[in-house]
């Protein structure tokens, strides 16, 4: 039974992710009692999902975040022209930032989309949740989200802050430290269906449950090794529960937009390797 175990965790750890044509990665943490770990899911071109790698450790830094990164890269996710769908966690933030200039226009190699839910619930939280500032403010944020094209979300957005301006600087101060962002979901030329997926991180969500779900019967790890082999297997099983993207054919164009988004510093590089 263990030599099975170990084979599972040996196959997540070092599949070729070259062939999955792996065309945007959702990364958050999960605790599973005293134990945590950084997980990635993939999801490719043909809308499959995938759980990429798992990182152990003991909180989501951004040293355990570049290390998945490194690794993901090292089986084969490509080096730039990725979309990142992340919650607000400074470490996995950072990384992205460090490995990838997410925040920097003329300098990205890959684009990152902030998750909606995590970022409503933290100015919910800061205007309090039953206050009119928050009511007014939800419909122009979901409204900005579903917005039919970049132009605008960001009329939507000017709005918005508007409201958070009079109702609370700190408010306001959050979201737009967000906001290139939360539109840049615009920038893709995504189907309004596609917008809503990559517009939170509840894929990964999702995935985490199933893990829970599956690993809830482990009362105590005996070491590391334990933990992983447990969680590898329940990821390798969760793949085949999780429902294709629909829409997947929308996927295509994801390239080639993102491709136009980091043109700069693809243009930089190439001339750089002449």
């Amino acid at each position: 039974m263990k030599a099975s175990f170990l084979k599972v965790l040996s196959e997540l750890q070092s599949r070729d992710l070259t062939p999955l044509k792996i065309r945007a990665v959702f990364i958050d943490g999960k605790r599973f009692g005293t134990l945590g770990v950084v997980v990635a899911l993939g999801v490719a071109e043909d809308g499959k999902k995938y759980t990429l790698g798992i990182y152990q450790a003991n909180t989501e830094n951004g040293a355990s975040c570049l290390a998945l990164l490194s690794d993901l890269e090292r089986r084969g996710l490509p080096k730039r022209g990725v979309l990142f769908v992340v919650d607000g966690g400074s470490g996995l933030n950072s990384a992205l930032e460090q490995k990838y200039a997410v925040h920097d226009e003329n300098q990205r190699t890959a684009v990152r989309i902030r998750c909606y839910c995590h970022k409503w619930r933290n100015l919910e939280d800061i205007l309090g949740k039953d206050s009119p500032a928050a009511l007014e403010a939800s419909a122009l944020f979901w409204a900005m989200r579903d917005a039919k094209d970049l132009t605008e979300a960001k009329a939507l957005a000017v709005s918005l802050e508007r409201i958070l301006k009079k109702a609370n600087i700190s408010a306001l101060r959050s979201f737009q430290e967000a906001k290139p962002d939360l539109l840049v979901i615009h920038c893709l030329g995504l189907s309004a269906r596609l917008k809503r997926f990559f517009s939170t991180t509840n894929p990964i969500e999702s995935l985490n449950s199933l893990l829970e779900e599956d690993l809830r019967r482990v009362k105590r790890w005996r070491d590391s090794e334990h933990f992983q082999r447990w969680l590898a297997t329940a990821a390798l099983k969760s793949e085949k529960r999780m429902h294709r993207v629909r829409g997947f054919a929308g996927l295509k164009v994801l390239p080639a937009a993102i491709s136009r988004l980091c043109v700069k510093s693809m243009i930089d590089l190439n001339r750089k390797a002449a």
